[in-house]
């Protein structure tokens, strides 16, 4: 609990009680292996959690790296709050390629769309970004993301 205090008032120490369902959501994810999901209301500070997990786990996990699915209308923000905490991030979306050459994602009749991302497939791959942002539709759209 000290750890978590300390990085989240490293994060931001104006910030100093966590509600309780977001120290859970930490709690079980230092105590367990795997994926995390967390669905809240707007006003429990989510955010803090995907700003803080990898620092926070980065002593047990080697370049930890955060997926965040979000609804599109919030990524940018979520974007440029990470990038003033100076926390390594990127967008995944459907306007860009993250193919390694940078070719469009396939060019197959069933792929529904091109997807982008404002980082490069090989920053993701040497764990030079720590949180991915998302929306569903860049996940789903396509037969790769479909596979992964």
């Amino acid at each position: 609990m000290d750890k978590l205090n300390a990085i989240v008032l490293s994060y931001d120490e104006k910030l100093v009680l966590l509600k309780e369902v977001v120290i859970r959501s930490f709690v079980v994810l230092l105590n367990t292996k795997g994926d995390l999901i967390v669905n809240l209301p707007v006003g429990h500070r989510k955010s803090i959690l995907f700003h803080s997990i990898s620092k926070l786990i980065s002593e047990n996990v080697f370049k930890p790296v955060v997926i965040v699915v979000s609804p599109l209308n919030i990524i940018q923000d979520q974007l440029v709050s990470l990038q003033s905490h100076s926390i390594s991030s990127c967008r995944l979306d459907i306007n860009s390629n993250i193919d390694e050459d940078g070719a469009y994602d396939s060019g197959e009749e069933n792929d529904r769309c091109k997807h982008t991302s404002n980082a490069r497939i090989e920053q993701l791959k040497r764990g030079a970004i720590s949180v991915v942002l998302c929306h569903p539709e860049a996940l789903l759209n396509t037969k790769k993301a479909g596979k992964s």
